[in-house]
């Protein structure tokens, strides 16, 4: 069933031309999944080591990056490989990729979905933090944070397990979900906005009035930060995932003889790779403790590489 859709691709397209075409996108997605993936990897390891060496670092807040560092991790472990073995399929003029075409429905559905959804969560926890900062720490709490996690890995489980039967269907759903977490997030990051400008307004007339700063002003002044950090990951967001989703959706309800969403798949594992990225630039405790990482290897491998001389 699944292999059938692109065989009717193939056989619908009109002309060599566009059978070149055809075969040139699917090339420069694989080349584009294998240099994804050693990134995307290597990204979202040590976000999760500094995590893991660092348990100061475990607050709500970091709970919900190592979920979306972990689906992003997947993502690069089983996706891209899922992906260019489809790729080599195609190219050879196999037809017995069925389970492979399956496979990559249901990781989708399954990581990036909880990617996206982690993402928006995010979007939410920092929106507390700031709106209700005397009672944030009472609201989001680890063990909310990782209930809310698990609520998100499950539910997407269940959904992907249904688009064995009913593929179109769960797009579908997997469409609305996408556009409720985009315009969730750009809800609560506008309402961000406001309170940000809102503060510095505070912050400077204080400043005027009083020349030391008390600690409720620098609390407030590093929340804003930590906000005004999340809004490049909205940004991210909002460009790797919007595409996809317009382009899934006119895929399902037109039916078009050329899947459009191919040309797309590439910008969505994108988002994968550039998180943890971001994580590391904008996160100061991250960035350190990663670091901190890095620089033992770096040691452990001049300390190898002294030892196989003097040998």
């Amino acid at each position: 069933m699944a292999n059938s859709t692109v065989d009717m691709m193939l056989d619908g397209l009109e002309s060599d031309e566009e059978s070149s075409l055809f075969e040139t996108s699917v090339i420069i997605n694989s080349v584009l999944n294998t240099l994804l993936i050693p990134v995307c990897i290597a990204g979202n390891v040590l976000v999760l080591a500094a995590v893991w060496r660092n348990p100061s670092l475990r607050t709500p807040s970091i709970i919900l990056l190592c979920s979306l560092a972990v689906s992003d991790l997947f993502v690069g472990f089983v996706v891209l490989p899922v992906n260019i073995a489809i790729a080599r399929f195609i190219l050879s003029g196999s037809s017995s990729y069925s389970r492979l075409l399956q496979a990559r429905i249901f990781l989708i559905i399954q990581l990036c979905s909880v990617s996206l959804e982690t993402m928006t969560a995010i979007s939410v926890d920092r929106y507390l933090a700031l709106r209700y900062h005397m009672r944030y720490p009472n609201m989001m709490t680890s063990g909310r944070a990782t209930c809310v996690a698990a609520t998100f890995w499950c539910k997407n489980f269940i959904l992907s397990l249904l688009s064995i039967w009913k593929k179109n269907t769960i797009l579908l759903v997997s469409v609305v979900l996408t556009a409720l977490c985009l315009f969730i997030s750009s809800i609560t990051y506008s309402a961000i906005y406001r309170i940000v400008r809102h503060h510095q307004h505070q912050i400077h007339a204080q400043q005027q009035a009083v020349q030391s700063m008390n600690a409720e002003q620098n609390r407030k002044i590093q929340a804003k930060k930590r906000a005004l950090n999340t809004f490049i990951y909205y940004i991210c967001m909002l460009l790797c995932y919007f595409p996809v989703a317009v382009s899934t959706l006119i895929t399902v309800t037109y039916e078009p003889h050329w899947n459009i969403s191919l040309y797309f798949y590439p910008i969505l594992y994108m988002n994968s790779a550039i998180n943890p990225f971001l994580y590391i630039w904008r996160n100061r405790e991250i960035r350190r403790a990663v670091l901190k990482i890095l620089r033992k290897i770096l040691c452990k491998t001049d300390e190898e590489n002294l030892n196989n001389g003097d040998q």
